[in-house]
């Protein structure tokens, strides 16, 4: 059964009081998004809409700082030409619209086609974030960034493990990356995986992570063998086995999926699944796949494709969408009402 939003507009009556603070995004410098599109249906009409067009999707998405009735976030978009955003911070506050800053990317070359972002666990202010490889046009490469005031500042960068010999398609695309902090060890475990397509399942894989690393080569260690997943819905047109992926704090893996006419006007679909669960033995992870559990369906009336996922305590969650010409938007909803 599909549950209801915890949204009718914006995230008016919403309490994250108990949300603990972590990093602040400044005030000045934030710019009003434009008002959103009507919605395809009812239950659309709690998106917020936070980029206009081709260029303002969200691909990626992490939650900064939440309280009382405010959300301050990160998002990534999936921009490849010189000149447009990567990265912007969106303030999400009740009986307001959203406020979009665009960050300034510096400390290395700009990347193309951002395709993940999330937060690090105990370093506030600092978010890891993938490009995807873009049908084997370059190597799948993630950046560790220091976002503070308007800019977002590389720390480091590594090639992702096993992509030595990526030659890439549409299918192989890498579409999400998460960290997680693993309670038993304390250490940080990264999992990612690839898109897929209709047959091709997507293959998803974890390592530790070791963002303190004095070389790229030694940002990841202990990879796992990769396992597959196919998203039982959507199951038309191109299917996105995974769209994105984040670890809740007890292990739990949420992913979304969404289907793609490769039209930019749609319809699109998307679902949002809890998919198994990470696990770390002796040092090492894994990810444990199972039975997805749909969490929430949009079908091609509702004409969202979600790309991004972030995970709030209490149960909470973002959905963030990059619906080609229509831009994108965020929905705070409920994983478990």
């Amino acid at each position: 059964m599909i549950r209801k939003s915890l949204l009718a507009s914006g995230i008016a009556g919403v309490s994250l009081a108990t949300v603990a603070a972590t990093v602040a995004v400044a005030d000045d410098g934030h710019r009003p998004a434009a008002p959103a599109a009507a919605p395809a249906s009812a239950a659309a009409s709690a998106w917020q809409k936070v980029g206009d067009g081709m260029t303002g999707g969200v691909s990626g998405l992490a939650v900064a700082r939440a309280g009382h009735d405010r959300v301050d976030t990160v998002v990534a978009r999936d921009n490849k030409e010189a000149g447009q955003v990567r990265l912007s911070a969106v303030r999400l506050s009740a009986g307001h619209a959203p406020v979009v800053r665009d960050l300034k990317w510096t400390g290395s070359e700009v990347p193309k086609d951002l395709e993940s972002l999330d937060a690090v666990p105990g370093r506030p202010g600092e978010y890891t974030t993938l490009s995807s490889g873009d049908g084997g046009k370059f190597r799948p490469t993630v950046y560790g960034v220091k976002v503070s005031g308007g800019t977002a500042a590389v720390r480091w960068s590594a090639p992702l493990p096993e992509t030595e010999h990526y030659k890439g398609d549409g299918t192989q695309n890498y579409e999400a990356f998460a960290v997680h902090r693993d309670r038993a060890t304390g250490r940080d475990i990264a999992v990612w995986a690839t898109r897929g397509s209709n047959g091709t399942a997507s293959q998803v894989r974890a390592a530790v992570l070791h963002p303190s690393a004095s070389s790229a080569e030694k940002v990841f260690s202990h990879v796992s063998d990769p396992v597959a997943f196919r998203a039982p819905w959507p199951a038309q047109d191109e299917v996105r086995h995974i769209s994105d992926l984040k670890v809740a704090a007890d292990g739990t893996v949420v992913l979304s999926s969404a289907q793609d006419p490769n039209k930019n006007s749609g319809p699109f679909s998307s679902a949002v699944y809890e998919a198994g669960r990470l696990t770390v033995d002796k040092g090492r992870p894994e990810v444990k796949l199972t039975a997805p559990k749909e969490v929430r369906r949009y079908t091609t009336a509702d004409n969202r494709k979600i790309e991004a996922v972030a995970l709030l305590p209490g149960g909470r969650a973002l959905w963030g969408t990059d619906d080609e010409d229509f831009g994108g938007s965020l929905l705070l909803d409920r994983l478990d009402g």
